[in-house]
């Protein structure tokens, strides 16, 4: 009995001075997170980090209880996950709320009478997570409404990249994070045509999906093909990928090789 009183008075006194230590001195913790800076400290986990100005950054990512071992430690990858997740929950909500509905010309309508053209963006580092977006004002989503510039009954999606409607002619551009939607000011709705996904004319100038008009290119020999896996074209002056012009160097590269041979 003595030796048992005496191994749990030992035990007690080392978990106090554990504690006492750990509150002043932070104790790296060996579990199951892939980060190496997360240590016992203060009682409760903290990720410790060097900032910039070499000061140490203390977040606490755990409490007491995670500390005296009684829970698991939640990582600051599940933190960062389960953060984005519930980013994703409330873009979910709101949308579900607004009621978006898929029109026929291609653009989207809310509850409230907006009109959207929908996409998906990333969420969170690395594109952890998506989430649908929904575009209801010119620029990158801070200008006029589309509302007040998009004419409903005319407008229609030419690929994933141009749409026209009676008064103009409109680009989206897609980017990870919330892309934009802008007016082709120099182009003419009534002869804009597109050539493939990459690629459109109208009646004065040759547009890319990118970079708008093309100065570089020869209108009357100006040609490219929907069937291409990339963008890719040619005219009098030589080939094309996307708005510049192939070097030499790059003519070298076997996807390149595959769609000039197809251009020819």
């Amino acid at each position: 009995m003595k030796i048992f009183k005496s191994i749990l008075i030992f035990v007690m006194v080392a978990f106090a001075l554990l504690g006492i230590g750990t509150y002043f001195y932070p104790l790296q913790y060996n579990g199951n997170c892939h980060e190496g800076n997360i240590y016992r400290y203060k009682a409760g986990i903290y990720q410790i980090a060097t900032g910039v100005s070499d000061k140490k950054e203390y977040k606490k990512i755990g409490g007491l209880s995670m500390f005296l071992g009684f829970k698991p430690v939640t990582c600051p990858e599940e933190i960062e996950k389960q953060h984005f997740e519930a980013v994703v929950k409330s873009i979910d909500s709101t949308n579900q709320a607004l009621g978006w509905k898929l029109q026929e010309n291609g653009l989207w309508i809310s509850r409230k009478g907006d009109l959207a053209i929908k996409e998906i963006i990333a969420v969170g580092p690395e594109g952890m997570k998506q989430a649908d977006h929904y575009i209801t004002r010119m620029g990158f989503n801070d200008g006029e409404s589309l509302k007040k510039i998009v004419d409903t009954a005319t407008f229609q999606k030419l690929n994933t990249c141009f749409y026209k409607d009676k008064n103009h002619v409109y680009r989206y551009y897609g980017m990870a994070y919330g892309g934009s939607f802008f007016v082709f000011p120099e182009a003419d709705p009534a002869t804009f045509e597109v050539l493939s996904e990459c690629y459109a004319k109208d009646k004065n100038y040759i547009y890319e999906s990118r970079q708008g008009i093309l100065d570089n290119v020869d209108y009357k020999t100006f040609t490219t093909k929907n069937s291409l896996a990339g963008c890719f074209a040619k005219d009098s002056n030589g080939y094309l990928q996307w708005g510049d012009r192939i070097s030499e160097e790059s003519m070298k590269d076997m996807y390149v090789q595959r769609a000039i041979k197809e251009l020819k």
